[in-house]
């Protein structure tokens, strides 16, 4: 008949490959399993020290004869309990140096004389950054770790920072202007940050908002670039829909329509530097046309070189406190990722016309700005049925980037309609999958089978404030790789100028990288000619 385990886990996921376990690579899934080969029955005691040495990776010992015959024979047993088990699922893939909270694996296992060990005796032969919480065994006839799940709520960790302005070699059609509450509410008036559609309450329970005046009054008066008087700008009227023609005059025609999707910028236009003056590959990057973004289909391909950008002082970095404004645009901005959309510029290789991309977001939020080893965090939480590989982390990255490049909110909405963009994947360090929910299984199950980390609470979160939160801090205060990701981005600046414009519009990429890339990350390039 066999049995069925569901082992409640949580990791660190830097170091290893990603939670599946793929063939001489190191993976979460191979430590928990190799670990739970060991204490079956069927290994004996020597064999349970090389679970360690397994975690290291098959490739990296084969040039360690001393070593290499007992992990063979660990291996094997792995591979003996590999082939009794007839079913494996995972509540929620992860990806290379993504973490999780709160994972689950639920097991099928054909055989019926399999000891079931205790989380203790599973935790002392695994690595500091894998602790098992629990071990249900028997699960109800049917569970699935993944086909079970209702919904699944991921967490991203955001430096603030990242929200600074880039340098303008960069040469982003960047313009320093100031948006009101009120003409945020007035361009996205069904998109209010403060409403909880999900119908479960706040996603952050430790963090429920006690009013925005509160929450930010507490040393943040003197937060630096906080704009002292911000000029109100009566918002300008939307184009009626409902209208039979479409208006061609300047007061009510497209012009105004455009214009009232976009921020408030200069009236005064700034003169285009002369190519033959200046030998800059900053000033070589086409500025954004005034012309409608169709009008570029017949330009020719232009070819760039990776610009040389220096570094921004770490003192800099750590010091930086963003904005009340720019906690707006954030919230402003989540609030237009929920509901449902088609997300096919967030999945990799997706069509537009691919139905899977229609997906919902149950519900979305930003927490408040927090300080951790002297840097200033943003934490946002995201709540769905399901993701797709890669979509979270697009969605972070589009929004850190419209922040930053002061790029109006328009795109985002933009971003779901027929036109393709290409956003790259924000920093696998910073996506932690938080918490699977099984409601429904739960109430027909019983208490003896569900499956939740209710009774586990403090152990989990002990884990996930030293072993996650604490990990990536430190790590990030150290190395500031958030900010090498930005300086990779801002080198191939005119890769993404055909969405952050000053307009918010979409329009047809035709810039390429000229050659070699110079040292810039190649998973950020996509156009290389």
């Amino acid at each position: 008949m066999g049995i069925n385990v569901a082992i409640l886990f949580g990791y660190n996921g830097a170091g290893f490959s990603g939670l599946e376990r793929v063939k001489g690579e190191k993976a979460v899934e191979s430590i928990v399993l190799s670990a739970l080969a060991t204490l079956t029955g069927k290994a004996s005691g020597t064999e349970s020290v090389t679970v360690e040495c397994l975690s290291l990776g098959l490739q990296s010992l084969v040039n360690q004869p001393l070593f290499f015959t007992l992990l063979c024979v660990c291996y094997t047993t792995l591979l003996d309990l590999l082939t009794q088990i007839i079913n494996i699922s995972r509540a929620a893939a992860t990806e290379e140096g993504e973490h999780a909270a709160r994972q689950l694996l639920s097991l099928e296992i054909a055989a019926d004389d399999i000891k079931i060990p205790t989380p203790d005796a599973l935790n002392a032969l695994l690595p500091e950054a894998i602790r098992i919480f629990k071990v249900v065994a028997p699960t109800a006839e049917g569970f699935s770790a993944r086909r079970s799940c209702e919904t699944r709520t991921y967490e991203y960790l955001i430096p603030t920072y990242a929200f600074m302005a880039p340098n303008p070699a960069a040469g982003y059609d960047y313009v320093a202007s100031s948006v009101s509450k009120e003409d945020l509410d007035n361009m996205y008036p069904d998109a209010d940050p403060e409403v909880d559609r999900s119908g479960e309450g706040s996603l952050f329970t430790t963090l429920r908002r006690l009013g925005r005046s509160r929450s930010r009054s507490l040393g943040r008066s003197n937060s630096r670039g906080r704009s002292a008087n911000r000029s109100s700008v009566p918002p300008e009227p939307l184009l009626d829909q409902n209208s039979p023609t479409t208006p061609t005059t300047a007061s009510g025609g497209p012009l105004n329509f455009f214009a009232s999707l976009t921020r408030r910028r200069s009236t005064t236009k700034a003169s285009q530097p002369n190519i033959s003056e200046t030998n800059s590959i900053a000033n070589l990057i086409p500025a954004a046309s005034n012309s409608s973004p169709a009008s570029s289909i017949d330009e020719p391909p232009q070819f760039y070189d990776p610009i040389d950008l220096p570094y921004r002082g770490a003192d800099t970095l750590r010091g930086y406190r963003m904005t009340e404004e720019q906690l707006d645009i954030v919230r402003s901005i989540v609030a237009i990722y929920r509901g449902t959309h088609n997300w096919h510029n967030y999945v990799p290789g997706a069509n537009q016309d691919d139905q899977r991309c229609f997906m919902r977001i149950i519900n979305i939020e930003s927490g408040s700005p927090e300080i951790h080893n002297g840097m200033e965090w943003l934490r946002i939480k995201v709540q769905a049925k399901a993701m797709a590989r890669f979509q979270f982390r697009r969605m972070m990255a589009l929004l850190v980037l419209v922040v930053r490049t002061n790029t109006p909110r328009s795109v985002i909405a933009n971003s779901f309609g027929i036109s393709k963009v290409n956003i790259p994947e924000a920093p696998s360090a910073m996506q932690i999958f938080h918490q699977p929910l099984y409601t429904n299984y739960n109430a027909v199950a019983g208490p003896g089978a569900a499956i939740n980390f209710d009774d586990e609470k403090s152990q989990v979160e002990k884990f996930r404030k030293q072993q996650i939160h604490e990990a990536i801090y430190a790590e990030e205060r150290e190395s500031l790789a958030f900010e090498d990701w930005l300086r990779d981005i801002d080198r191939v600046a005119f890769l993404y100028k055909y969405f952050l414009n000053a307009r918010g519009l979409i329009g047809v990429q035709n810039a390429y990288v000229r050659g070699a890339i110079g040292g810039v990350d190649e998973s950020l390039i996509y156009n290389v000619r």
